[in-house]
Formats: C-alpha cells, sequence, structure tokens
C-alpha cells in the first residue's frame, strides 16, 4: 500500500478523502440510530428501525470497506483502482436506504429489491477479495483473516435472502417465520459481523495495544474460524429445519456452543497481548467490553437455543438491542474508529494525535455510563422509568461518539500532511 502525498496546493491525497468520506457515512449511520433510539421513548418508532440502521447501516458500511483495507495489507496486495469498491459501496447503500424505507413504510417491493442489491453489493465484495487472494502469493501469516471475510460476506448472503422473505412475507406459516426470524439475526449479527469482528481483532487488538502479536495467534486464527464458521452453519441449518424436526433445537444449540468455543479460544492471544502492553487506551478499553458482552450474550443465546425455539426468541428479543446491539456492535465499532480513523485520516503523527484526543474525550466517563445502561436494560424489566433511566445513560455513553467522531473528521479536513495507516502500523505483524 502507497502513501498518497498531498498536492502542492494543499488538496488532501485520495485516500484520506477516501477514508473521511466513508466515516462521515458510518458516522451519519450512527447518528441516525441514536435519534431513532432517543425519539422512540416520545413517538412510536420502531425499534427495527434503530437496530437496522446500526446492524445494516453502520456496522455494514464499515466492514465493507475495512475488510478490503485490511485484506490488502494482510495478503500484501496491489492497490488497484477505487472505482469498482466506490461502485459496489454505493450500491450497497442503495440497497441500505430501499430496505429501510421499505420495511419501515410497509413496501415489501422496496425492500425485497433494496434487499437483492444489498446481497449483490456483498456478493461482488466477496468475488474481489478472492481475486486479491489469488493474485498475492506473498501473503502474510494472518492471511487467514481474509477467510473471515469471504465466510461473513457469505453469512450476509444468506441473511440478507432470508431477510427478503420474511419482508415479503413468504414464510406463511407461524413457526416457519418464527424460525426465519432467528436464523435471519443469528447469521447477520454473527456472521457477517461477528466473524469479521473476530477475525479482524486477531490483527488489531495488537495494533490498538501498540505491542507485537503472539506467534500462535495465525494458528489460533485457522482452528476458531472452522469453530466459529462451522457452529454457525450447523445453527442456521437447524434452526431453519426446527418446524419439521422436534430435536432441532438442540443441534441449534450445540453449533452456538461451538460458536462460543471459537470466542473464548479466539481471545487467548489477545489475553498475552495484554499482559505485555496493558489496555490504556478508549480503543483497547471498548474492544475489551465489547468481547465481554459478546461472551455474556453467546452464551445466554446457547441455553435459550437449548430450552426451545420460543425460549431462544425470548432470549434473543431481550438481548438484540440493548446487548448485541449497543454493548457488542457499537461499542466494538466504534473502539475500531477510535483508533483507525486517526491513523488513515489524521494526516501524520500530530494529527494522529489531535484527532485521538477529540474522539477520547471524557472516554472513561462515556464508557462507564454506557455499559451500565446496557446492563440495565439487559436486567430491567420492559417498561418503567427505570428503563429510561437506562436508555438515558446509553445515549450519554454512547450516543455521543457520531458527534464526536464528526468533529474529528472535520478537523481532519484541514489538514494536508500525508497519511499514515494501518499497514504501516501492523508491518511487522502482517
Amino acid at each position: 500500500m502507497t502513501r498518497a502525498a498531498g498536492t502542492a496546493t494543499g488538496a488532501q491525497p485520495p485516500r484520506i478523502v477516501w477514508h473521511t468520506a466513508t466515516g462521515a457515512v458510518v458516522a451519519a449511520y450512527l447518528l441516525a440510530a441514536a435519534v431513532v433510539v432517543a425519539a422512540h421513548r416520545v413517538v412510536p418508532v420502531p425499534e427495527w428501525l434503530a437496530l437496522h440502521l446500526l446492524v445494516l447501516g453502520a456496522a455494514t458500511n464499515a466492514v465493507f470497506v475495512w475488510s478490503r483495507f485490511f485484506a490488502q495489507a494482510l495478503l500484501h496486495a496491489r492497490p488497484g483502482s477505487e472505482r469498482p469498491a466506490r461502485l459496489r459501496l454505493g450500491v450497497l447503500n442503495a440497497g441500505v436506504v430501499a430496505v429501510l424505507a421499505g420495511v419501515s413504510g410497509g413496501l415489501p417491493p422496496l425492500a425485497v429489491a433494496g434487499a437483492a442489491l444489498v446481497v449483490g453489493a456483498v456478493l461482488a465484495h466477496v468475488a474481489s477479495l478472492l481475486a486479491m487472494a489469488r493474485s498475492s502469493p506473498l501473503a502474510g501469516p494472518l492471511a487467514i483473516v481474509a477467510r473471515y471475510y469471504v465466510a461473513a460476506g457469505a453469512a450476509l448472503a444468506a441473511g440478507g435472502t432470508l431477510g427478503a422473505v420474511l419482508a415479503a412475507g413468504w414464510a406463511r406459516s407461524p413457526r416457519l417465520n418464527a424460525a426465519f426470524v432467528l436464523a435471519h439475526a443469528q447469521v447477520n449479527l454473527l456472521g457477517w459481523l461477528g466473524l469479521a469482528i473476530i477475525g479482524t481483532q486477531f490483527m488489531l487488538w495488537p495494533m490498538v495495544l501498540r505491542t507485537r502479536m503472539t506467534q500462535d495467534a495465525p494458528r489460533i486464527a485457522r482452528r476458531v474460524l472452522v469453530l466459529t464458521a462451522g457452529g454457525l452453519t450447523v445453527t442456521m441449518a437447524a434452526l431453519l429445519a426446527s418446524p419439521y424436526l422436534g430435536t432441532a433445537h438442540w443441534l441449534a444449540a450445540a453449533g452456538m456452543a461451538a460458536y462460543l468455543a471459537g470466542a473464548v479460544l479466539s481471545l487467548l492471544p489477545a489475553a498475552r497481548e495484554l499482559r505485555v502492553k496493558p489496555a490504556h487506551t478508549a480503543s483497547a478499553w471498548a474492544l475489551l467490553a465489547g468481547n465481554a458482552w459478546l461472551l455474556v450474550a453467546l452464551a445466554a443465546d446457547t441455553v435459550g437455543l437449548a430450552a426451545g425455539l420460543d425460549p431462544a426468541d425470548q432470549v434473543l428479543g431481550g438481548l438484540l438491542i440493548p446487548v448485541l446491539g449497543i454493548g457488542v456492535v457499537w461499542q466494538i465499532l466504534t473502539g475500531a474508529l477510535t483508533f483507525l480513523l486517526p491513523v488513515t485520516v489524521g494526516g501524520g503523527p500530530a494529527g494522529n494525535r489531535r484527532l485521538t484526543a477529540i474522539l477520547e474525550r471524557a472516554w472513561r466517563g462515556r464508557a462507564v455510563l454506557g455499559n451500565a445502561g446496557v446492563l440495565a436494560l439487559a436486567v430491567l424489566p420492559g417498561s418503567g422509568w427505570p428503563r429510561t433511566v437506562a436508555w438515558a445513560a446509553v445515549l450519554a455513553g454512547f450516543g455521543t461518539f457520531p458527534v464526536l467522531a464528526a468533529a474529528a473528521l472535520a478537523a481532519a479536513r484541514r489538514g494536508t500532511s500525508r497519511p499514515t495507516g494501518p499497514r504501516a502500523d501492523c508491518a511487522s505483524e502482517c
């Protein structure tokens, strides 16, 4: 990956412009999700919209952009034209907007068309990653992470197809519809996002700590991919078979137990790296807290699936937004961006420090408030003023990040120095 230099007129290098623009898109979706969360206590805004603004909007855009960026570094691939990637991103967001508008507005054909655009963009993205891997014979030791992104893309293709079926109302049987809802949520959250998060952290965590990756990380990463991708495949197949097979919930629970085992195993290199260099930044603590919530959610999900389809639906309904949506996805996404935005758009060491200072403003208090709110939402009953207070804590803790990100990106636009990037930070590891 080459470092683009600024022009003599002070124009920003294309890579800074690209990451500033995509960072702004992610921040806009995050802000919209925060606004919907705040509004749903006052007006009847569906929680579905907030979750999909976060998962399908912000997180999907982030995975789309950063998986390609990291794959290039890990595979030691030559950077090619950015035009196909920009086209895919445009198609993806057209699909996201169509899905959000179609489901919220009660327009199934629009939602189905949007889902088709999203799935098509992701499959094209996966094809580009596979082509990159085939043309890069000098891949680094963590090239296995690119396979996580391929598996994650396959999961979203499956989850998006299920979402289209649900939006169109083609699952006529109540039990079949319930099975599709569960499978859709599991494969999108734990497949598309979960696999991308787990795979990326083998590379990202030592970068955030600014220490070296453990020697056994590549070997563990390969084992974890088998456990997580294999376990999720079993769970999804069992859920789809559950209306016809009474014991399918046991298979679904076994698959989720394998996924949980993989998630735990993935943290072993991180724990060793943490002993070498303790966490002291906002990014590191956000990743730690997000992974803790992920293990909690996976354990609860496994127990719920073992109890049957209805208990699993109740468990997932209680955990979906507060724990998986906010505690895991929002927190890990914002923790990663707190590290990645400065090193890609900061314009050098001074800009990196300036943007990091903006994004880390009052981070300890925000982290405590946000995680306390997530905990309260996970254990409190479904209504009443305590939950209102808990939502206020979540918004005060985590909802401020899009504003800080916008301020950081605005500061980055005023810089004209050459960028640094994750590839420079992980040159010895990748």
